[in-house]
């Protein structure tokens, strides 16, 4: 065999069994930033899709999720059967929802004082320390507890740059 093919085949090989650490990695990252927010995760079934909501089972019990989030995830509307990943706060509100064979991603995290908490508009602002920061909270999850403005915060933000979650600094 000519020493042209055998280094594309190595670097192909090579390739192949790197993706699959990486993916792992991503969903491990994933993993810890949920549960050092508190969240636990839960796994279940789509049992029924009903005027834009569907049901998933899991162990811990049936939760009702609107489907439109899902399609603004880019996940795609779930269908009866099909697997979900779901991460639930203490408050038991499901924060996020994908399909099991997908792995979510990355989601982020920001601290600040709570400037303002506006539901009706669907909007928080956060003093950091580059500034005023105004985010869009995912309509959702809209009922956070009562925090105090002024109090110190750190929000979690989806892939989509929305506030899923806010807890005080500790």
């Amino acid at each position: 065999m000519p020493k042209i093919m055998i280094i594309p085949s190595f670097a192909l090989a090579l390739a192949l069994l790197i993706m699959p650490v990486i993916a792992s990695s991503q969903t491990a990252d994933e993993d810890a930033a949920h549960m050092k927010a508190g969240h636990k995760k839960v796994e279940g079934v789509v049992t029924g899709v009903k005027s834009g909501l569907y049901t998933v089972k899991t162990p811990s019990g049936s939760y009702t999720l609107n489907e439109n989030a899902s399609i603004r995830h880019g996940h795609g509307a779930p269908k009866v059967g099909d697997a979900m990943t779901l991460w639930v706060n203490e408050s038991n509100m499901v924060v996020d929802a994908h399909p099991k064979e997908q792995a979510a991603r990355a989601h982020s995290f920001i601290s600040g004082k709570l400037e303002s908490l506006d539901n009706v508009k669907s909007e928080i602002k956060l003093t950091t320390p580059q500034g005023v920061k105004s985010f869009k909270i995912r309509p959702e999850t809209r009922n956070f507890a009562d925090i105090p403005k002024g109090a110190s915060v750190k929000a979690e933000l989806n892939e989509k740059g929305e506030v899923i979650d806010i807890h005080k600094d500790r």
